[in-house]
């Protein structure tokens, strides 16, 4: 653990101590994954996204029914007036019937009462078996979109995690930093008021005191920022942040391969693999456009009964089957656009296959490089920071024996909360590429994000 608190070297040596009585608290962290599971439940963009999906895949079930048979039923009511002209006096005792003499006519009411019942089943219709082909590709490539949607979460809840931890070590060490000015600033004024040191220390160190404000300023706003950005999230703001033990281990990628995670990336990404099946579902639709204007056989049965008075005809029954052939052979050259359109939107799905398969291997190979770099890079600032404290430290013995100047002890201050800042970063950084490549490469789980749970110190109550 990094001694932050220049004057303090006591604590380098107590620091192990500390280490192992805080060991048994790890165990109990789990705020990384408790706020994973309030987005599981909250999260807007998961949700739409499975709204998305969901009616998404209702494509299928709506293609496959009109392979399926079509039953409908009917019924009917009806009154009706008929006139009979020139028939004799004695044909009008017909019931419901009236005659007029003078014109020779004879007028009659009925009541005729129908039920039907009909049935017909597809045979045969390139249009409705390609849209069922259309339909299946459709909902695979939704249910992708939904992975990439759940893999995405989990990057996104990590990333706003580490957003407030970093944006608290920041407030934190700029807090620290005018701290340690502000000590650095009153010694100055110490020695000037004894005869030991110029205005000009004074002066120096007043203007390095004062240039931290600004950064304590922006570091807490960054820091309710990124609160807000986990909110956005969640659904609520956090009531504990959990920081990111020390000691957490650095591992270079496995396979030791960029060319393998950018293999697996082509292969498994679910942005990658959506764009492909709505490749295949695009080219489908020309299929089913072109389907419009081509035969569609059917079979099909009816029953029907007619029950009316006697003078319509009686009581009927009628029962028929048959096969039905159609043809469009014109509609306008509405079948010869739909087959233009739908080309053009398979040109576009090909286009953006090729733009997600050239993103995903950009992002791969960036994500694989900060792993990498991201373990010597955190290295290097340990470093950075061992040493530059050192150097306050000789810096403060200098100007004490009058061997060297304010100026320069101020600017080992600066350097040295300079490097805390990068190596608090670097962390972060490289944890976040870590996920951003198994997210890329489509391997990211909830597995990974309790990994990294573990890593967590449970806060203080």
């Amino acid at each position: 653990m990094l001694n932050r608190d220049v004057g303090r070297p006591l604590l380098r040596y107590l620091w192990p101590v500390i280490a192992m009585l805080a060991i048994p608290r790890f165990a109990a962290a789990n705020d990384l994954a408790r706020y994973y599971g309030l987005a599981l439940a909250r999260d807007a963009t998961l949700q739409a996204a499975a709204s998305a999906r969901d009616a998404a895949v209702e494509a299928r079930p709506q293609a496959l029914a009109a392979l399926l048979p079509q039953v409908s039923a009917s019924a009917s009511a009806t009154r009706e007036r008929a006139d009979y002209a020139n028939v004799g006096i004695a044909s009008a005792q017909t019931v419901d019937c009236s005659l007029s003499a003078a014109a020779g006519t004879r007028r009659c009411y009925g009541t005729s009462r129908g039920l039907g019942v009909s049935l017909s089943q597809t045979l045969w219709s390139f249009q409705d078996f390609d849209q069922l082909k259309e339909a299946d590709a459709q909902a695979a490539a939704a249910q992708a979109v939904f992975t990439g949607a759940q893999q995405d979460l989990l990057l996104r809840v990590a990333k706003a995690y580490f957003g407030i931890l970093s944006a608290t070590d920041q407030l934190d060490t700029n807090r620290r930093e005018r701290e340690a000015f502000s000590t650095l600033l009153e010694q100055a004024k110490v020695r000037e008021r004894t005869g030991l040191g110029p205005r000009s220390d004074v002066e120096q160190a007043q203007a390095f005191y004062d240039a931290t404000l600004q950064s304590v300023i922006d570091a807490q706003n960054a820091l309710d920022d990124a609160n807000l950005s986990l909110t956005v999230i969640v659904g609520a703001r956090g009531d504990r942040v959990a920081p990111l033990r020390e000691d957490i281990p650095l591992k270079s990628p496995q396979p030791a391969s960029v060319d393998a995670w950018v293999d697996s990336a082509r292969r498994d990404n679910p942005g990658v693999r959506a764009a492909l099946l709505k490749v295949d579902a695009a080219s489908r639709d020309i299929g089913v456009q072109r389907g419009r204007g081509l035969p569609t056989f059917m079979l099909t049965l009816s029953s029907s009964k007619l029950s009316q008075d006697p003078v319509q005809g009686g009581n009927q029954t009628l029962d028929t089957v048959g096969v039905s052939f159609r043809w469009p052979l014109f509609q306008g050259g509405a079948v010869a656009s739909a087959i233009r359109q739908s080309r053009a939107l398979y040109r576009q799905a090909q286009a953006e296959l090729d733009f997600a398969q050239r993103d995903t291997e950009r992002k791969t190979r960036a994500a694989f490089r900060g792993v990498e770099s991201g373990v010597q890079r955190i290295a290097a600032a340990h470093r950075a920071v061992e040493s530059s404290r050192d150097a306050v430290e000789a810096g403060r013995r200098n100007v004490e024996f009058g061997t060297g100047t304010e100026f320069d002890l101020l600017n080992a201050q600066n350097n040295y909360y300079t490097a805390i800042r990068a190596y608090d970063q670097a962390r972060y950084d490289y944890l976040t590429s870590v996920l951003t490549l198994k997210q890329q490469a489509g391997r990211l789980s909830e597995r990974d994000l309790d990994a990294i749970d573990a890593l967590l110190i449970e806060p203080q109550a």
